[in-house]
């Protein structure tokens, strides 16, 4: 049911499902690990504007800049389907969450920018 709830408002902004996750998040609690690399790297590049915005997500992100870089694999994280397609500079990603809900984003190798697409 919340999953039904996020998924209509993500239609409409990120930014405002952001809010109101957080919102139902702190109404319902649910457990939340993002103690392996793979999740936190997941929501590090689903916050709204930079992926180092915060410095919680500096070192995730960094050590993910590096690993594409040295032609390692994207990280996973359990409960989110990953897929990722290699372009000419980068990767494209989508997230599937476990509800149904799917984000797209733009890897930049080269520049190291993260584009929601």
């Amino acid at each position: 049911m919340i999953g039904r709830v996020l998924g209509r408002i993500a239609g409409s902004s990120g930014g405002i499902a952001l809010a109101a996750a957080g919102v139902i998040a702190v109404a319902a609690p649910q457990p939340a690990f993002a103690s392996d690399w793979g999740c936190q790297v997941i929501l590090c590049l689903a916050t709204p504007g930079s992926p180092t915005q915060y410095a919680e997500c500096v070192p995730p992100i960094t050590k993910l800049w590096r690993a594409l870089a040295l032609g390692g694999g994207f990280p996973t994280c359990t409960g989110v389907g990953i897929s990722t397609k290699k372009t000419k500079h980068g990767y494209n990603l989508t997230v599937r969450r476990a509800d149904g809900v799917q984000s797209r984003y733009a890897l930049d190798t080269r520049y190291q920018t993260v584009t929601p697409q």
